[in-house]
């Protein structure tokens, strides 16, 4: 087994176009993601989703972070600087993941009218004589003219791309916002596809879920069908044997038990240490990684790695 450190896991590539994923850097998880951070009081879990949000902030990677959660001024001074809205933080009531779907639609909606502004002015700007325009098209020119001066279209962020969002669940457990009425099953199935585009593709809702229990016995809890989604898994020290060895017999065959076992016993070596695990990773060799700085790569897993990222190990 051997350890590769890595400075900066949250640079970013440019987005393809119609793709309903964006790429990022070779070291960074893949989008949209389904993230969720399992970890007893005050074992770091904010720290570590406030750590992947300024990161990925400071590289453009999000435009927009929603919140649910009952303990956002708590936890103020985790999530200070992340430019987040008191409007995009709402209580775990039973209708906030729906409140946060239709910020995505919106969302949508801003943007494909931004690229229909867009496509009637390049449209006016290279039009001849023979230009025919349909009455839509005439009705829409409207818009471009501020003032009654012809105007091009303005995005209303810095950077002209797709709204790229993320959704922080935060101590949600046992509340409405976690019911099976809540929606939180969708969530979780369409996430992907959220805010679909007419263009082709999606915008997508990335998810993060900080919990204190990785699974629970009732209906209020994170439900087998939901962790089955998940593209991300950060566990920090747990002192129930019984809850890890669920967590191995539910990974099955999406990570091998020998390699969980050793990665996880060197992940967790002090107090807030953690091990996220990637699944479906870009490379096995980015399968496991301590405190998101530290890939933990196995032999075996670096002799098939073939990919353009793969990491250079001392």
């Amino acid at each position: 087994m051997k350890i590769k450190k890595v400075k900066n896991i949250f640079q970013k590539a440019p987005p393809s176009k119609f793709s309903n994923e964006w790429e990022t850097s070779p070291y960074m998880f893949k989008q949209v993601c389904l993230h969720l951070i399992c970890g007893t009081r005050g074992s770091g879990k904010s720290y570590t989703a406030s750590k992947i949000l300024r990161g990925a902030i400071d590289e453009n990677l999000y435009d927009r972070i929603l919140f649910i959660t009952p303990s956002f001024l708590s936890n103020k001074k985790q999530f200070e600087g992340l430019g987040v809205e008191e409007e995009d933080v709402f209580r775990p009531e039973k209708t906030a993941i729906q409140d946060c779907i239709d910020i995505v639609d919106a969302e949508r909606d801003d943007w494909e009218l931004y690229c229909d502004e867009m496509d009637l002015y390049n449209k006016m700007v290279n039009s001849s004589d023979d230009t025919e325009f349909s009455d839509e098209e005439l009705h829409g020119m409207e818009s471009l003219f501020i003032d009654e001066e012809f105007t091009k279209p303005e995005w209303k962020r810095k950077i002209i791309r797709r709204p790229q969002i993320v959704l922080v669940m935060d101590d949600i457990l046992s509340t409405p916002a976690i019911t099976s009425s809540s929606g939180i099953n969708r969530l979780f199935a369409t996430n992907r596809h959220l805010g679909e585009l007419k263009r082709g593709g999606a915008l997508g809702l990335s998810v993060m879920i900080l919990t204190q229990t990785y699974a629970t016995t009732n209906s209020h809890g994170i439900g087998r069908s939901i962790r089955e989604q998940l593209t991300e898994l950060t566990l920090f020290a747990n002192k129930q044997p019984k809850q890890l060895d669920k967590i191995i017999d539910e990974l099955g065959g999406a990570v091998d038990e020998t390699k969980f076992r050793a990665a996880y016993e060197y992940a967790i070596q002090d107090e807030f240490d953690n091990l996220t695990i990637s699944f479906g990773p870009k490379c096995k060799t980015m399968t496991f990684r301590r405190n998101l700085s530290e890939f933990i790569v196995f032999d075996d897993d670096e002799k098939e790695c073939h990919c353009e990222g793969k990491l250079k190990l001392k």
